[in-house]
């Protein structure tokens, strides 16, 4: 017999079944939303950090042994995750950010591969300069898996931003709860980074960026060199303070009146591989350095960075300034320099009546130098693109030998004492892959992991890098001016160098030397690239600007030494310049490209053509006529072949009306603004722009007039 049951009772069991349901479904949205922010950045920082590692086992081994900077990394990536909350396309906003930290992780090890400093923030604001050397590191095929890797990711994230669902509403409900969330996530941040000394330790401990990475995690490290660029303002800034140190600056000592030229040589990847414990050479690779070396000062050089970053080595030869006090990894060359001017040897020995000049065998916009260089107070940059003479070398770099010359040039321009910076380039990475001839003057006998070949390619380098030193010094010693030259290594070569490979187990030494035809004392002492100008400089009794004379009074090794440098860095660049009166002290050069101008000095007609003749063509010289520019082959220094034809028609000028006055010019009215034409829009006239292979005008000549060249003249 069946029973019905109550309505009573079928109604109260229906609800129950309703919560149940319901129950089960904000588990199942419980689930999938710890799945999506939880589980999704652990598994990101697993692969970030075995891709940082170079290794699984190493990635799985830093969660078990530094669980808080574990958790401290994953919590990062959860807070930018955590944003997909508020959109109603949220999975496409949550794999959005997902794939960009995964490609951050796959960028830096592809860049671990090729020098040893990670991945930083400020690397995409060098962007510009990654690509122009890229084909030194990247082959044909390397860039088409690029290309293709990018079409499918970019590809792939239009599809999901189109397929993927979104939530039709957005309730308060949710958005307060999403609120909570983000809130929690920061809230345990903040809370780790107040209580955790593991996490606390990146602070003190950042003066080596690879190992930085290495302890404290990648996400944690990448995230503060976004936030943390400039030099922090000392606790104690004031005019009081500065005042202070400045006091401890004057001993009494004023500058000689010798005026000696003073070149420096920033050697790329320059280091004595003597120190390297598992290589052996069948001779030595640097014997001129060496050379120098027992007949003339030197001594260990401690540089801000190691297998790449170039320029922060030589931001503190130029300004005295420890890189160090700014940002992790930041570059000043791309954030305070653009805009902002430093005391600088330049700009110190300018008060002395030198011209300063850099010599550099590389693209004249790399690393922006063509627009830093007037803020550091150089008044000509002569860059490859206005070099003749340049040869490749195996990698596609342009070979040292022309640097002599160049150098050279830059002390006949002028009629005082002269600074040259010299600038090399042709022992730069990558190493591997580039065959070396049979007839090699130096071979490996023997190298650390089986880099025979590698070694192989950058030793011979060396070799004739050092082969232009000896030349150098050779032309040097023939001159009757008198001269210094500092000779020092910019940092290791990008050799997958490890601390236990060297002798000396500093990866952030490299060596300098100073010659001179002065007879100056012999001295052996171990410096760093900030003191290494001001030491140079008091040797030869020069003493000017508050930095330089900072390093020359200041005793380096206590802790004051760094605190009140500081003070001088910070109080320059960032703050209100106590120590010049409140005053900008410096100001922007007008920079001139190349030692020599660019000059046409005529056009005329051959059996091709048209003939351009001038001074100082070279190879990256562009014909325009008339704005437009014409297809061209250059010839010689002297010589441009214009394979287009020129044709011209004067137009005949209208006469003027009786009684018509003359226009008045610009200059001629009071007052009247007068814009500066453009030297390409100059009607009828023939002009030559030096240009990089990106196309970046970095100089021109002087219009010359169609009516002024045999050309114009033959149709008079």
């Amino acid at each position: 017999m069946l029973v019905e049951m109550p309505p009573a009772l079928r109604a109260d069991l229906g609800y129950k079944g309703d919560i149940k349901m319901k129950d089960k479904k904000q588990w199942k949205r419980i689930a999938v939303y710890c799945l999506r922010y939880i589980a999704i950045p652990v598994l990101l920082e697993l692969i970030i950090e075995s891709l940082n590692r170079k290794s699984v086992v190493s990635g799985f081994l830093y969660l078990f042994e530094k669980p808080s900077l574990f958790l401290f990394n994953t919590l990062i990536i959860m807070l930018t995750v955590s944003v997909a909350l508020f959109f109603k396309r949220e999975i496409f906003v949550l794999t959005l950010i997902s794939s960009m930290w995964l490609i951050f992780g796959v960028v830096n090890f592809v860049i671990l591969s090729f020098r040893v400093t990670p991945f930083s923030a400020v690397d995409i604001t060098l962007l510009e300069s990654a690509i122009s050397v890229s084909g030194h590191y990247l082959n044909a095929r390397n860039i088409a898996m690029i290309a293709v890797v990018a079409v499918l990711v970019f590809g792939s994230m239009i599809f999901l931003f189109k397929k993927a669902p979104k939530h039709k509403h957005t309730t308060q409900k949710k958005l307060i709860i999403s609120g909570i969330s983000v809130a929690l996530v920061a809230f345990a941040i903040f809370f780790l980074r107040l209580r955790s000394h593991s996490v606390q330790a990146l602070e003190t401990n950042y003066t080596n960026i690879s190992e930085a990475y290495e302890n404290y995690g990648f996400v944690y490290c990448f995230t503060n060199s976004i936030i943390d660029t400039g030099i922090g303002k000392p606790d104690d800034y004031s005019p009081e303070r500065v005042k202070q140190v400045l006091g401890r600056l004057d001993s009494g000592a004023k500058s000689s009146a010798e005026r000696p030229n003073v070149i420096f040589i920033q050697l790329e990847s320059f280091f004595d591989v003597r120190t390297i414990k598992e290589l052996k050479l069948s001779e030595d690779a640097i014997p001129n350095f060496h050379k120098l070396q027992k007949e003339y000062s030197s001594g260990l050089l401690t540089v801000p960075t190691v297998g790449a970053g170039t320029v922060n080595t030589e931001f503190e030869v130029l300004t005295g300034i420890s890189q160090k006090d700014f940002g992790a990894s930041e570059y000043p060359y791309k954030t305070i320099l653009r805009d902002t001017t430093s005391e600088s040897i330049c700009y110190d020995l300018k008060k002395l009546g030198y011209t300063s000049h850099c010599v550099h065998n590389n693209e004249g916009t790399f690393y922006g130098r063509n627009k830093v260089f007037k803020n550091l107070g150089f008044d000509t940059f002569t860059s490859m693109e206005f070099m003749n003479g340049l040869e490749d070398n195996p990698n596609g770099w342009k070979k040292d030998a022309v640097l002599t010359e160049e150098i050279l040039d830059t002390l006949d321009s002028t009629k005082g004492p002269d600074f040259t910076l010299g600038i090399t380039v042709q022992s730069h990475g990558k190493y591997q892959g580039f065959e070396v001839p049979g007839d090699a003057k130096v071979k490996v006998l023997k190298a650390p992991d089986d880099m025979e070949e590698s070694y192989l390619y950058y030793v011979n380098q060396l070799y004739e890098v050092d082969k232009m030193i000896g030349e150098l010094t050779a032309a040097l010693e023939k001159r009757e001016e008198k001269t210094i030259l500092v000779l020092y290594g910019d940092h290791l070569p990008s050799l997958d160098i490890k601390k236990e490979d060297l002798i000396d187990s500093n990866l952030y030494q490299t060596q300098y030397v100073v010659w001179d035809n002065m007879g100056l004392a012999r001295m052996k002492q171990n410096l760093a690239s900030y003191q290494l100008y001001s030491e140079v400089l008091e040797r030869i009794g020069i003493r000017e600007g508050n930095i330089t004379k900072y390093h020359q009074n200041a005793y380096w090794r206590t802790k004051s030494y760094y605190e009140d440098l500081k003070v001088l860095e910070y109080d320059m660049l960032y703050g209100e310049n106590y120590a010049y009166n409140g005053q900008k002290p410096f100001e922007p050069t007008d920079l001139a490209m190349g030692t020599r101008p660019v000059k046409i000095t005529d056009v005329s007609r051959n059996g091709r053509g048209c003939l351009l003749t001038g001074e100082n063509l070279t190879p990256y010289a562009h014909v325009l006529f008339d704005g437009s520019e014409l297809s061209a082959e250059w010839i010689d220094d002297k010589h441009i072949q214009i394979l287009d034809e020129v044709d011209y028609e004067p137009e005949e000028e209208p006469e003027a009306s009786p009684g018509a006055s003359p226009a008045a010019s610009p200059e001629a009215s009071p007052g009247a603004e007068k814009e500066e034409e453009k030297k390409e829009d100059i009607p009828d006239a023939f002009l030559v722009q030096i240009r990089t292979d990106g196309g970046t005008v970095l100089g021109e000549s002087e219009a010359l007039l169609w009516k002024d060249t045999s050309l114009g003249k033959a149709g008079q």
